[in-house]
């Protein structure tokens, strides 16, 4: 594959079939290992960087399986995944990486990496010792900057979470709120419907909304609300994921996906050459971020957009 471009609808077919091969590197071709077992969700095209990056920088042989859609295809698919005595299973998404780390809690040998898993934390990924994982959470500073880049009168940030899944995110976007002068209204909710009420309370408060990646607070429902109370108070708002964007929110930062593939591949490296145990690798925040900008929603609520914010964005949506 090396020095020929990909061909994305091509790799779509050979993912939907749920089978590809990469020819095995002459470097590795001395190695016992058998091949990487790349497990995947569903067949989304946001899986097709990640995998082509991987693929290309690993140069070990790697063997497609897809449980698309369906975590019932879980058994049929690790059978599969077993049967090819993997050297390393990398895992995209959240039932993918669920499934692997189900099924190799009996098979401690082989290391699972995971990578686009939304609040990676649900799932307990890190309480083995064979897992490692990127984080598909951007840290909340980076949110920060490019609100304030996009609209320098925001100071207030509200942001709605569970305590259950963001503690931790919250300690963290705390500290780096007050790094940049920047003041967070918090309220916590524990059930997804609260939100609204929630939103309410402080919306005569805040400049700004962080929409976060919580299973209680991350519901489509919440999210077509949001957009339409975002617009209607004029509020600069940020989340997470392209799609959040395409709704109607005004921007979305989210791991560039070319970079998590490259990150998983030298991740896998040192775990396959130089024999690091997953577990200490740990949890890593993604490399490398895109912003995706709504054009069409700052013109809603009035926001000029300036040059710098502009030419930051890695996608414009304008229709």
């Amino acid at each position: 594959m090396a020095g020929k471009p990909y061909n994305l609808k091509g790799a779509a077919l050979l993912l939907l079939l749920g089978l590809w091969i990469i020819p095995v590197h002459s470097s590795w071709a001395e190695t016992a290992l058998g091949p990487i077992a790349v497990l995947l969700s569903d067949t989304e095209e946001a899986y097709l960087r990640p995998v082509a990056s991987f693929s290309e920088e690993i140069r070990m042989p790697v063997q497609i399986f897809n449980l698309k859609g369906q975590i019932d295809n879980a058994p049929r698919q690790m059978a599969r995944i077993f049967a090819i005595r993997p050297a390393l299973i990398l895992a995209l998404g959240a039932k993918a990486a669920y499934t692997a780390k189900v099924w190799t809690t009996d098979h401690p040998e082989i290391p699972v990496i995971f990578a686009l898993v939304l609040n990676w934390r649900r799932y307990k990924l890190d309480d083995q010792d064979n897992i490692a994982g990127i984080a598909t959470e951007v840290a909340p500073g980076t949110h920060f900057l490019n609100l304030t880049l996009t609209s320098p009168d925001v100071k207030r940030i509200g942001v709605i979470y569970s305590r259950v899944h963001s503690s931790e995110t919250l300690r963290q976007a705390r500290q780096e709120a007050a790094k940049l002068g920047l003041t967070l209204v918090e309220i916590p909710i524990s059930r997804p419907m609260e939100f609204r009420q929630a939103y309410k309370q402080m919306s005569e408060a805040i400049d700004g909304f962080w929409m976060l990646a919580d299973p209680v607070v991350y519901t489509l429902a919440n999210v077509n609300w949001l957009e339409e109370r975002c617009t209607r108070d004029r509020l600069v708002c940020i989340g997470q994921s392209r799609n959040i964007a395409e709704i109607g929110i005004l921007l979305a930062v989210n791991p560039d996906l070319a970079n998590v593939g490259l990150q998983a591949a030298s991740m896998a490296k040192n775990i396959l050459i130089n024999r690091q145990i997953p577990k200490y690798i740990g949890v890593m925040p993604p490399l490398g971020t895109r912003l995706v900008l709504n054009a069409k929603t700052a013109e809603k609520i009035n926001l000029k957009l300036n040059r710098i914010v502009m030419d930051l964005a890695s996608d414009i949506i304008d229709r």
